[in-house]
Protein backbone atom coordinates (compact mmCIF):
# COMPACT_ATOMS: atom_id res chain seq x y z
CA UNK A 1 0.00 0.00 0.00
CA UNK A 2 1.38 3.38 -1.06
CA UNK A 3 1.00 5.73 1.94
CA UNK A 4 1.93 9.38 2.44
CA UNK A 5 1.11 11.67 5.34
CA UNK A 6 -0.45 15.09 5.06
CA UNK A 7 2.49 16.45 7.05
CA UNK A 8 4.88 15.09 4.42
CA UNK A 9 2.93 16.86 1.68
CA UNK A 10 3.08 20.09 3.71
CA UNK A 11 6.87 19.74 4.06
CA UNK A 12 7.72 18.60 0.52
CA UNK A 13 4.80 19.97 -1.46
CA UNK A 14 3.15 18.17 -4.32
CA UNK A 15 6.48 16.74 -5.48
CA UNK A 16 6.12 14.11 -2.73
CA UNK A 17 2.61 13.32 -3.90
CA UNK A 18 3.67 13.12 -7.55
CA UNK A 19 6.49 10.74 -6.65
CA UNK A 20 4.09 8.54 -4.69
CA UNK A 21 1.49 8.61 -7.51
CA UNK A 22 4.11 7.23 -9.90
CA UNK A 23 3.85 3.97 -7.94
CA UNK A 24 0.03 3.80 -7.98
CA UNK A 25 -2.85 5.06 -5.83
CA UNK A 26 -1.78 6.96 -2.71
CA UNK A 27 -3.45 6.61 0.66
CA UNK A 28 -3.29 9.88 2.61
CA UNK A 29 -2.88 9.60 6.36
CA UNK A 30 -3.87 12.38 8.73
CA UNK A 31 -3.13 11.97 12.43
CA UNK A 32 -2.34 8.26 11.87
CA UNK A 33 -5.75 7.62 10.31
CA UNK A 34 -6.68 7.05 6.67
CA UNK A 35 -8.00 10.31 5.29
CA UNK A 36 -8.29 9.92 1.52
CA UNK A 37 -7.06 8.07 -1.54
CA UNK A 38 -5.52 10.01 -4.40
CA UNK A 39 -5.58 8.52 -7.90
CA UNK A 40 -3.85 9.56 -11.08
CA UNK A 41 -6.14 10.84 -13.81
CA UNK A 42 -5.58 7.65 -15.81
CA UNK A 43 -6.46 5.42 -12.83
CA UNK A 44 -9.55 7.51 -12.09
CA UNK A 45 -10.77 7.35 -15.70
CA UNK A 46 -10.19 3.58 -15.80
CA UNK A 47 -12.18 3.20 -12.57
CA UNK A 48 -15.05 5.27 -13.97
CA UNK A 49 -15.09 3.29 -17.22
CA UNK A 50 -15.16 -0.01 -15.30
CA UNK A 51 -18.02 1.21 -13.10
CA UNK A 52 -20.00 2.38 -16.14
CA UNK A 53 -19.48 -0.98 -17.90
CA UNK A 54 -20.64 -2.84 -14.81
CA UNK A 55 -23.70 -0.62 -14.46
CA UNK A 56 -24.58 -0.92 -18.15
CA UNK A 57 -24.21 -4.71 -18.24
CA UNK A 58 -26.21 -5.11 -15.02
CA UNK A 59 -29.06 -2.93 -16.22
CA UNK A 60 -29.04 -4.60 -19.65
CA UNK A 61 -29.18 -8.07 -18.13
CA UNK A 62 -31.94 -7.03 -15.75
CA UNK A 63 -34.00 -5.44 -18.52
CA UNK A 64 -33.58 -8.54 -20.70
CA UNK A 65 -34.59 -10.77 -17.84
CA UNK A 66 -37.64 -8.69 -16.97
CA UNK A 67 -38.70 -8.12 -20.59
CA UNK A 68 -42.14 -9.50 -21.34
CA UNK A 69 -42.06 -12.75 -23.25
CA UNK A 70 -43.52 -12.99 -26.75
CA UNK A 71 -46.41 -15.15 -25.63
CA UNK A 72 -49.07 -13.68 -23.41
CA UNK A 73 -48.84 -16.47 -20.85
CA UNK A 74 -45.37 -15.45 -19.65
CA UNK A 75 -42.52 -17.81 -18.91
CA UNK A 76 -42.85 -21.37 -17.78
CA UNK A 77 -39.97 -23.21 -16.09
CA UNK A 78 -38.30 -24.26 -19.35
CA UNK A 79 -38.70 -20.76 -20.81
CA UNK A 80 -37.12 -19.23 -17.73
CA UNK A 81 -34.19 -21.65 -17.91
CA UNK A 82 -33.71 -20.84 -21.60
CA UNK A 83 -33.73 -17.10 -20.92
CA UNK A 84 -31.23 -17.49 -18.05
CA UNK A 85 -28.97 -19.61 -20.26
CA UNK A 86 -29.08 -16.90 -22.93
CA UNK A 87 -28.20 -14.20 -20.42
CA UNK A 88 -25.31 -16.22 -18.99
CA UNK A 89 -23.62 -16.87 -22.35
CA UNK A 90 -21.38 -13.80 -22.17
CA UNK A 91 -20.32 -14.36 -18.56
CA UNK A 92 -17.78 -17.14 -19.10
CA UNK A 93 -14.84 -14.85 -18.22
CA UNK A 94 -15.77 -14.69 -14.54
Amino acid sequence: MNVITVAEIKRSGFAALDAALAQGPVHLMKRNRPSAVVLSTADYNALLAKAQRAQTSASTALSQFLAPDADVGGLDASGLQARLAGLNEGWSDR
